[in-house]
């Protein structure tokens, strides 16, 4: 018999709808013995400073400014998805866990179709500070309505 879910696919942010689904794709790829992945997405920000659009700023170099950030964000990320490792590991779960480097729902989409994944488990709403949208969030939505395999949205 085939498996239903042999590549399961789990994009952390570290909010608690994140771990919610991270603990239902590991009983599910237990269930079914799937290979197990585990993404971060870090999004470089497209940094404008004020006033750049009315040509106030000139001869600015940003470069050093948003590498640092990016190496920051990055390091941090790798730091928490090594405790997620671990935490797989205590489940019984060996899982494959990357840093990528892009806007979150293209490294989702991206990273699904380039590993043949069977099932998308993901929260409902990522950290978006204050601004957290009370419904679908729009990278979950932007899974959901543009993935190839099925996708389990958690709440």
């Amino acid at each position: 018999m085939a498996k239903i879910y042999s590549q399961i696919l789990v994009p952390f942010d570290g909010s608690k709808y994140a771990q919610r689904a991270l603990d239902e794709a590991i009983r599910l790829a237990k269930n079914f013995n799937s290979k197990f992945h585990v993404i971060m997405a870090v999004n470089p920000p497209l940094l404008e400073p004020p006033g750049m659009f009315f040509g106030m700023v000139r001869d600015v170099n940003w470069g050093p400014a948003l590498e640092e950030y990016v190496d920051v964000a990055a390091e941090k990320a790798d730091h928490l998805l090594q405790e997620i490792f671990e935490y797989c590991r205590k489940k019984g779960i060996k899982a494959n866990c990357e840093v990528i480097s892009d806007k979150p729902g293209k490294a989702i989409l991206d990273f699904a179709k380039t590993s043949d994944i069977d099932l998308i488990v993901m929260g409902s709403q990522g950290l978006k500070g204050i601004e957290k949208v009370k419904f679908l969030g729009s990278v979950s939505r932007h899974v959901l309505e543009n993935a190839t395999c099925p996708v389990l949205i958690i709440h």
